[in-house]
């Protein structure tokens, strides 16, 4: 290794020569006589003073150069640390976060010193499976995929990898957890399940449906080589219905698959809706066996809407309660279906559908509105509720139900005024503006469905 003092020894020889002519030349003019041995010994002392002091600042110098670049280091890693688009923390044995990301701290809070079960999942123990501790006991890489909650009760999906951090001796002495928000993936992967199960479940009713079509084609042609208009009626009449439940799937898929400009206009009663909509219901509701009521003010009020959306919201849940009444496994049952319409006292508009039926069972219950959810198997799409909840958007509203095992349900939107000059609220409704909840108690199984659910067949 190089001698750090190697550069300063000309140095120190060229003021050991200055020194001794000086101190030579000073005693000379003074009328001193001194020995040369004094003089070099006084000038040497002198000048290997200066020149260790020059050393000694050269030294501090470069030691301050070192410790300003090392500074400049940890900064620079520092902000690395923290604008990297993940959550970083580091914990030691005892799981206690000592080091935290921006990123951290601003969704889970400054959280040093705290154990990270608690922060991430507001548990008291250690997580089943925790990656952090296979990593202190193996020293390898470990991942998991894990359900946490944010400092605002946020819950997000993270896929987290911990990693070890040894120390100088090259022991393990605490471990790095780097987590990932995949949210949103995981969201659109139950969506495209969803799909694929719904396009599953549709192909099966829309086969269902195209055996009625068959059937009824067949007693036509029957009727027809025997001469018989009755039974060309009946067959035509199979035809007739088929077609429609065909026509309404499709609708109810083209209204929820594309982007849609709602058309309000002033003058629209939402009354007069619903008694449409009784009318439609009113002979196949009386055919079940079903009661059909209509509870509307005796001067009902109009105001902007979009018509057709508002119809179609309407038939869904009508179509939904008169299936809940149909699959209501009890016995001997009077069933009755009420639709209300009325004004609460912000002067929003409240729809309400009433069913005496089954009701929706608590364990499936918050499925309600995650798309295509049928517990009918192939008998229902779950389209009926997307278009309900769209519709309920559109117009700045929300959609809330409540139910009871055996007692039936009852689903309620209520819709804001729209304001004369505002074309239609779907670029403000979003999850937030218009949330959707519900109240349920035990309860028997039904869900959306967006059209009449009985297959036809001879």
């Amino acid at each position: 290794m190089a001698d750090a003092r190697a550069p300063y020894r000309p140095i120190a020889s060229s003021h050991y020569l200055v020194g001794v002519v000086v101190v030579a030349a000073a005693l000379a003019v003074g009328g001193w006589w001194v020995p040369a041995w004094l003089l070099g010994l006084v000038a040497s002392v002198v000048v290997l003073g200066v020149g260790a002091f020059a050393w000694r600042w050269n030294r501090i110098t470069e030691s301050t150069e070192l410790q300003d670049e090392l500074d400049r280091s940890r900064e620079h890693f520092q902000h690395l640390f923290d604008v990297v688009p993940c959550y970083i923390s580091v914990q030691n044995r005892d799981y206690e976060i000592v080091e935290t990301n921006e990123l951290f701290r601003k969704d889970f809070g400054d959280s040093g010193g705290q154990r990270c079960y608690r922060v991430y999942k507001g548990r008291e123990s250690i997580c089943p499976g925790c990656p952090i501790k296979k990593t202190f006991e193996d020293g390898r890489i470990h991942s998991s995929e894990e359900a946490v909650v944010t400092k605002d009760g946020r819950r997000a999906e993270m896929i987290v990898y911990s990693m070890p951090i040894h120390n100088g001796g090259g022991q393990i002495a605490r471990v790095m957890e780097v987590s990932t928000n995949i949210t949103e993936v995981k969201r659109l992967q139950r969506e495209l399940g969803m799909v694929g199960a719904a396009v599953a479940g549709m192909t099966h009713r829309m086969k269902n449906i195209l055996t009625g079509l068959e059937g009824g084609i067949f007693v036509v042609n029957t009727g027809f080589e025997m001469g018989d208009e009755s039974m060309v009626d009946d067959g035509w009449d199979m035809v007739e219905r088929n077609v429609g439940k065909v026509s309404r799937i499709a609708k109810d898929l083209l209204y929820c698959a594309k982007e849609r400009d709602p058309q309000p206009k002033d003058g629209v009663c939402p009354a007069d809706v619903l008694r449409d909509v009784s009318e439609l219901y009113g002979a196949r509701a009386q055919a079940e066996g079903i009661e059909l009521a209509i509870e509307v003010p005796n001067e009902p009020t109009s105001g902007r809407f979009d018509e057709d959306g508002l119809h179609s919201l309407v038939l869904n849940l009508t179509a939904n309660a008169v299936d809940a009444c149909r699959f209501d496994p009890a016995t001997g049952k009077k069933h009755r279906i009420v639709l209300r319409c009325n004004e609460d006292a912000d002067a929003n508009t409240v729809i309400e559908v009433e069913d005496n039926g089954g009701g929706i069972a608590d364990d499936v219950s918050h499925k309600v509105f995650r798309g295509f959810f049928s517990v009918k198997g192939t008998e229902g799409t779950g389209i009926g509720l997307l278009v309900v909840q769209k519709v309920a958007e559109e117009h700045g509203g929300s959609v809330s139900f409540s139910s009871s095992e055996g007692e039936g349900t009852t689903f309620r939107v209520v819709l804001p005024p729209l304001p004369p000059d505002a074309p239609s609220s779907s670029a403000e409704a979003d999850s937030d503006a218009a949330p959707v909840t519900s109240s349920v108690s035990s309860s028997t199984s039904d869900n959306a469905d967006g059209s009449e659910r009985d297959a036809e067949s001879a």
